[in-house]
């Protein structure tokens, strides 16, 4: 979500005429854009904001810009870092930055010259990030987010449709669609759903691949899993965060489900698109987390065989719920349950990916990127439409955003090795 606003922010800014520096001595201006989901990230930006002041010591007209949740913080939190900065803004609207950078270029900038040179910064790449909603309802005990980002806000359907044919008109083939609960989409506007959305994207011409990130158990329902399976360019995956294993764990997590229904709606996906991935978010050492409610994450993840566990250790979050209760789980028992999802979970992921060894399947080329072997021998990067990273040798006329068939040749538990076939010689 950061890098889609950031990408957004920089689009206005070379709308304007500005163009990207070199280095960081070289800008006349610095946007830092801070994240706040978890309390190290604050840290950077106040460690970003700290080496800035004394930059600005040898460049006092350099201007300082501060947006993404940082600026939502606190007061007591915020404004010991805040000397350096010459505008906060919001990430939704960039214009104090804008006016900022009106009001300090000299007169004989040459703000305007080879913008058009410098648009690569954000554009090229076949994959690309739009934000549909912004905030969250939700009280998850141990999340910062809803008290930084507000309410839900939908974005109108047209808006974000034309924001993609943007992003299409400049390389992008895949878009993947974010919010803190993307498919809250639609649930304070009125009339319009996620999958209303899903639809309108997959109009556009050119973009061969929708993807959407973060889902919530509670708004899976039959008719977004009927619609990743009947429209054309959604792919068969989906990141569906359970968090923990143990109806305690999360009844104290406020998550507002039990394992049953996770359970239930797992099933209800597999039963409704057979061939779907499926991801899951785990935190381990919970306040309160027993040794037997870890169990019960465990055997979640044994029973219902996730392609992909992301698992974080927890720990407290200032201005949460859950900050002011006991942290009463040992660090070294929390490092020893993730350590041991992590063994579950790699073995569970060879397992699966092992199956596609043998197999054709459609691969999106991303980018080419160095070799373990040799940095003189370049790989492409791509990705199976069930998210599989798939890596291939480099082969004439195989170029980014190419849709094309590989051959799966082996497998580990995080990557497929892939060949081209013979049916590459044409682009798709």
């Amino acid at each position: 979500m950061n890098q889609a606003d950031t990408e957004r922010i920089q689009r206005e800014l070379f709308t304007a005429g500005h163009s990207s520096a070199d280095t960081l001595q070289d800008a006349t201006a610095v946007v830092v854009n801070g994240c706040a989901v978890r309390e190290n990230a604050d840290r950077k930006v106040w460690g970003m904001l700290g080496m800035l002041k004394g930059l600005k010591k040898n460049k006092p007209h350099l201007v300082v810009g501060l947006t993404g949740c940082t600026v939502h913080a606190a007061a007591s939190e915020l404004e010991p870092h805040l000397q350096p900065v010459d505008v906060a803004f919001d990430t939704l609207n960039a214009e104090p930055l804008l006016s900022a950078l009106a009001r300090t270029a000299p007169a004989d900038s040459d703000l305007y010259e080879d913008v058009e040179a410098h648009r690569d910064i954000a554009d090229g790449s076949p994959c690309r990030f739009v934000n549909v909603i912004y905030g969250c309802d939700k009280r998850c005990t141990y999340c910062i987010v809803p008290f930084r980002r507000g309410a839900q806000r939908s974005r109108p359907i047209d808006e974000i449709v034309q924001e993609i044919c943007q992003l299409r008109d400049a390389g992008a083939r895949e878009i993947t669609l974010l919010g803190q609960i993307v498919n809250a989409y639609g649930e304070d506007m009125g009339g319009k759903s996620f999958p209303d959305l899903l639809e309108a994207v997959d109009l556009i011409d050119g973009i061969k691949r929708i993807r959407f990130t973060t889902a919530h158990p509670r708004y899976m329902t039959r008719q977004l899993a009927e619609a990743i399976r009947d429209i054309p360019s959604v792919c068969e995956e989906i990141n569906l965060p359970v968090q923990a294993g143990h109806d305690v764990t999360l009844k104290r997590m406020a998550r507002g489900y039990s394992v049953g229904f996770y359970r239930e709606t797992i099933d209800m996906l597999r039963s409704v698109v057979p061939n779907i991935a499926l991801t899951t978010d785990v935190i381990v050492g919970f306040c309160g987390e027993t040794k037997n409610h870890f169990e019960g994450s465990l055997k979640l993840i044994n029973d219902l065989q996730f392609d992909q566990v992301h698992v974080a250790a927890f720990s407290k979050r200032h201005g949460t719920i859950a900050d002011g209760w006991e942290d009463n789980v040992p660090a070294e028992e929390k490092m020893r349950r993730l350590h041991e999802v992590e063994k579950t979970q790699t073995e569970i992921a060879e397992d699966i990916n092992r199956r596609y060894v043998g197999s054709t399947t459609d691969v999106l080329l991303e980018e080419l990127v160095p070799s373990k072997a040799s940095i003189n021998e370049p790989r492409w990067r791509g990705r199976t439409r069930t998210n599989k990273l798939v890596f291939l040798p480099d082969a004439e006329g195989l170029l980014p955003g190419n849709t094309r068939p590989i051959h799966i040749v082996s497998a580990t538990p995080w990557s497929l090795r892939g060949n081209a076939t013979a049916a590459t010689t044409a682009s798709r």
